[in-house]
């Protein structure tokens, strides 16, 4: 009996390390080898593979270095469980994103460094690879930009640009997917003319703050580090013409699809903006009495101009149909709400 019970207490042990998740420590940094290969925690852990255990009551950093030149992609698969329990990046930027559940959708970083934290209260699950690689070598795409906006398909595939304008540039992102844009993560934003100018974000965290970017100076560079095959789009502006409009709310209906948009703007000018080959139809529109609608193909400005009706005489105009690649619906002051249809 004896022998039995230390064999039964053996199998215990040996299933109690089996099942044990993994310990972490603060202050790691991690640099990119010299012969360029991936970085993975834990160092068995591969992509392919659901995500090991962490034991409960972690709290972890690790520093990565991102030589000039060179920028990083890091690769989150993990779950935390309670509600103290995060991952959280930091990029060299100072901006965070923080989550508690990660399904392996890439983080891409510029130079020199970002810091990946974990903590977690109860048990958890993290594994985790990096990777470096150059920026693209060549430049795509470059404009300057005045009266007429541009927009581009951002994530398609790698790209490079500049942009530069007299009195500073607006960014507005458009997902593919309004609910799913993480492929948005891998396109950094730099104020001046490559990658060694000021970083400022990605789109991602640019759509996540629903506001337009407007730069301080008045050339920007914009890359896409990695073929995303998807139709995101960005519209590029010149900010003197966007400026005063203090809140944008995008039109993102399906195609053949009603829908409904509506803003508060208080006393302040704001815009409705519809991006992409469609047409929309207006059924009803509800705008302040004293307020103007003014539409624009493109951006604000006298080239773009098409209509302007106040709020008294906009009921015996309905419904109301525009088409363009780029078009902006403008309200001068005050509450604004539109039901809407999207036809090829």
């Amino acid at each position: 009996m004896a022998q039995f019970l230390a064999f039964f207490v053996f199998l215990l042990s040996l299933t109690a390390i089996s099942t044990a998740g993994n310990v972490c420590t603060t202050g790691n940094v991690l640099n990119r080898p010299v012969n360029g290969q991936a970085i993975y925690w834990p160092s068995t852990w591969r992509t392919n593979e659901t995500a090991p255990g962490l034991e409960a009551g972690q709290s972890c950093s690790w520093i990565v270095t991102i030589p000039s030149g060179y920028y990083a992609k890091l690769v989150i698969s993990g779950k935390m469980n309670g509600n103290s329990s995060y991952f959280k990046t930091v990029d060299t930027a100072g901006n965070v994103i923080e989550s508690t559940h990660e399904k392996k959708e890439p983080y891409y970083f510029p130079s020199s460094k970002f810091t990946l934290i974990v903590s977690n209260e109860a048990a958890a699950t993290l594994g985790f690879r990096i990777t470096w690689a150059k920026y693209p070598s060549t430049l795509q795409y470059s404009a300057v930009i005045g009266a007429t906006p541009q927009l581009v398909n951002i994530t398609e595939g790698v790209f490079a640009a500049d942009f530069s304008a007299v009195t500073g540039l607006s960014l507005l992102a458009f997902p593919a997917d309004p609910k799913n844009y993480h492929t948005l993560r891998s396109t950094l934003v730099f104020e001046g003319n490559s990658y060694t100018g000021i970083y400022i974000s990605n789109l991602y965290l640019l759509y996540k703050s629903r506001n337009q970017w407007i730069s301080s100076g008045n050339t920007i560079y914009v890359v896409n580090l990695e073929a995303r095959h998807r139709q995101d789009q960005l519209l590029v502006q010149d900010a003197q013409y966007t400026k005063d409009i203090t809140q944008y709310v995008e039109m993102d209906c399906a195609m053949n699809s009603t829908c409904n948009v509506s803003v508060d703007g208080g006393d302040k000018k704001t815009a409705f903006i519809s991006v992409g080959s469609k047409t929309d139809v207006l059924y009803w529109l509800s705008v302040h009495v004293d307020a103007f609608f003014t539409v624009y193909y493109g951006s604000q400005n006298q080239e773009g101009y098409r209509i302007s009706l106040s709020g008294y005489n906009i009921p015996s105009n309905l419904p109301l149909t525009f088409g363009g690649d780029v078009i902006q619906y403008v309200i001068t002051k005050g509450q604004a709400s539109m039901q809407y249809q999207v036809n090829p």
